[in-house]
């Protein structure tokens, strides 16, 4: 088990009328990893999943990521149209080729994150800007 701090946080977290999978909660609660995983709408909320293996076009549309630990995590493909990003760590994240369409950044720390070919459209960038890139 990687991170028994995210156990404690995903368990604490208020999970209302979700999307996403129970299966892939309990199996990010366990593993912290989760390729692919349908985390829709998940409320992951001030969750610490730092160096999170979520790579292979995870469904994380809507998702609530505001002040999370994404530090390393890798989100290769990831399809976060629409999520809360806001104060999240993305620092050292790999978001190559995520969709980035509406999602919400606002003071999210992207430094020395991998963003090629991220489609940022309507998206809220941490400076507060709106991105159009690869729209």
């Amino acid at each position: 088990m990687k991170k028994s701090a995210l156990m404690a946080i995903l368990v604490l977290a208020p999970m209302a009328a979700a999307a996403w999978e129970p299966e892939a909660m309990t199996r990010l609660k366990e593993t912290g990893d989760c390729p692919g995983c349908d985390l829709s709408d998940a409320n992951l909320r001030w969750a610490n999943v730092y160096e999170a293996e979520l790579a292979g076009a995870p469904n994380l549309v809507g998702a609530a990521l505001s002040d999370a630990d994404l530090s390393g995590a890798d989100l290769y493909g990831a399809n976060l149209e629409g999520a809360d990003l806001r104060r999240s760590n993305l620092s050292g994240a790999k978001l190559s080729w995520a969709t980035l369409k509406g999602a919400d950044l606002t003071g999210a720390d992207l430094t020395n994150a991998t963003v090629d070919g991220v489609s940022f459209c309507n998206t809220t960038m941490p400076d507060g800007r709106i991105d159009d890139t690869n729209c």
